[in-house]
């Protein structure tokens, strides 16, 4: 018997868990031939079927609608719980059948945020896979929906493998001309694949040469990205954190990877221009988010600035040697 509570299953009771409807599902690139709610036909050739694959899409799009709902309160916090060096394989990140060990509660337990995310990331994995697998025989339009869904999902997660191997895939053989993805996702796509280069990756040669091939091949235009561009490549935090207070939270969330260089950059170009500044311009001006503290900042950077009442003491002027000269002597 597995030594882990399973979500639904209080700890001492004998009852079998209820199977999470996502889980039953297996992988086509590891031929797996799962059975579920006493079908007959493997998973994976059911998963072969469109109408199923559609189901199985519906299930995961009501599963990411639940998930924004659990914690509207603090939806900011769950996107981001994932461990920021999330492994590339969804797999490999926390559980989804692993409750929090913190939870000594003996009714239903809830799975944390990050399994949650976890759970989604790798039916989305898995059903990427079943669609490239029969991507002859279903209509391109679900492809697209799908491998859409996925990127945007995963951005939010902070899950670069689950998004970045896609956007080639989407924008080279899904929108074709014959079926063209509409204009807002394919501006959307470009874009998040530009800022990653140039956030995430730190690119900026790469960010510039896509930018260029878009334009040239989609007639790419974006004022917001070539702000972004320009304001990275010259250190321009200001107007970093100026965009990216009102970009949208996917637009975000991708910029977000550059927030501690940017902020790092920011605090040192403030300590060698000043000898003290205000304390709340450092802890917003910098950070670019009211949210934090001079202490969360002292302790994330290793700050070793006084603080003064409203002010920041970065260096004290040096004091200039007192000179006692010697009176001037006359001759008689």
């Amino acid at each position: 018997m597995s030594g882990h509570a399973q979500p639904g299953k209080s700890p001492g009771s004998r009852l079998k868990p209820v199977a999470d409807s996502l889980d039953t599902v297996g992988f086509v690139s590891k031929g797996d031939r799962k059975y579920a709610h006493g079908l007959l036909m493997p998973m994976v050739e059911r998963r072969c079927d469109h109408k199923v694959q559609k189901e199985y899409y519906d299930k995961i799009v009501n599963r990411y609608m639940e998930f924004c709902a659990r914690h509207s309160k603090n939806l900011e916090a769950a996107w981001t719980s994932l461990p920021r060096s999330a492994s590339s394989d969804a797999t490999s990140n926390p559980p989804a059948s692993l409750p929090s060990l913190n939870n000594k509660s003996t009714g239903p337990r809830s799975p944390s945020p990050s399994a949650e995310l976890s759970t989604i990331l790798l039916s989305l994995r898995k059903l990427r896979e079943a669609v490239l697998a029969t991507s002859s025989t279903i209509p391109i339009s679900f492809s697209q929906q799908v491998h859409i869904f996925s990127i945007k999902f995963a951005i939010q997660a902070r899950h670069p493998p689950s998004y970045f191997p896609s956007f080639r895939y989407i924008l080279e053989e899904l929108h074709t001309s014959s079926h063209p993805l509409p204009d807002s996702d394919l501006k959307d796509l470009i874009s998040y694949w530009i800022l990653d280069y140039a956030c995430r990756q730190e690119d900026m040669v790469a960010a510039y040469q896509l930018r260029a091939r878009a334009r040239r091949r989609y007639g790419f235009q974006s004022s917001t990205i070539d702000r972004v561009l320009n304001a990275l490549a010259h250190d321009n935090w200001i107007v970093f954190w100026q965009i990216r207070q009102d970009v949208d939270s996917r637009m975000r969330a991708v910029m977000n990877w550059a927030e501690d260089r940017v902020r790092r950059h920011a605090l040192k170009a403030v300590g060698k221009a000043y000898l003290s500044t205000d304390s709340r311009w450092v802890t917003e001006g910098c950070t670019g988010d009211s949210n934090w503290t001079w202490e969360n900042l002292v302790k994330a950077e290793s700050l070793g600035w006084e603080k003064e009442g409203d002010r920041i003491i970065i260096r004290k002027p040096k004091q200039r040697p007192q000179n006692n000269l010697a009176p001037i002597k006359e001759n008689p």
